[in-house]
């Protein structure tokens, strides 16, 4: 990522972007996750501990969510050492180019694009990790998280600053769809959406984050960890998956 080269009032306001402060923040997210998830299954037993033990149950709660919290991002780095040269390549190509060769093939500086830009599933310009298999619907297409801790997608950057980040979400076996209960984060910056629409179960929802400027040609990824569920329908026709949200489309614009 390229300095803010913006003013010095401006600069005080962003957000710290640095590859250690974007892993703190998912860790703490992580930690976070799991010390609710663990607070609200052992509710009932910290409840019938004397009050003045229940203060050491939560130390223990808080340690058991934080070495969850490194599992799952030692998990993750497993996930991510086992990627092959070509999954690599896929992913994030411009990082295997010689600096000399890609700047002889660029030619002069180019331009961030525009915007907007709209991926979705099932296309040719969706690329992402820890998905299950794209769904084709009666809606559209559709693609289902939880076939890794965290799923991701890339996005063009559009040359940072402040954006608009809209997603089309679908919340898995007719649950209520909670926004709430998702962490997500683009290029580290978590995300605080508002509902433009929610019919209970599919919902669009937006996010402004504010990046660093960035080069042309540079790509973002969006992350989103949240919980998984199972099918709860008996028969032949059960889904075995574990499956988290789904994901319509998503929609990247300038502010």
């Amino acid at each position: 990522m390229s300095a803010w080269n913006g003013a010095t009032t401006l600069t005080a306001h962003l957000p710290d972007l640095s590859p250690d402060r974007a892993a703190a923040l998912v860790d703490a997210a992580l930690e976070r996750r799991n010390l609710l998830r663990l607070r609200e299954d052992a509710a009932p037993l910290v409840e019938a501990l004397p009050p003045e033990v229940q203060p050491f149950a939560e130390l223990v709660l808080s340690e058991l969510a934080r070495n969850a919290a490194r599992l799952d991002a030692l998990e993750a780095a497993q996930e991510e050492a086992r990627l092959t040269r070509e999954d690599r390549l896929r992913l994030d190509p411009l990082r295997f180019i010689p600096a000399a060769r890609l700047a002889a093939a660029l030619g002069p500086a180019a331009a961030a694009e525009a915007g907007p830009v709209a991926v979705t599933p099932g296309e040719p310009d969706f690329v992402g990790y820890g998905w299950w298999d794209p769904e084709q619907t009666e809606g559209g297409w559709l693609i289902w998280s939880g076939a890794a801790r965290c799923s991701t997608v890339l996005l063009p950057a559009l040359g940072g600053g402040e954006l608009v980040l809209t997603l089309c979400l679908r919340s898995p076996f007719g649950l209520p769809l909670d926004i709430s209960a998702q962490d997500m984060f683009l290029d580290g910056v978590p995300l605080d959406f508002a509902p433009i629409s929610n019919d209970g179960t599919v919902g669009i929802f937006e996010a402004r984050p504010v990046l660093a400027d960035l080069p042309a040609g540079t790509r973002l990824t969006l992350m989103l960890h949240g919980p998984l569920h199972e099918d709860p329908s008996r028969g032949p026709r059960r889904d075995t998956r574990r499956i988290g949200i789904g994901l319509v489309w998503a929609r990247l614009e300038r502010a």
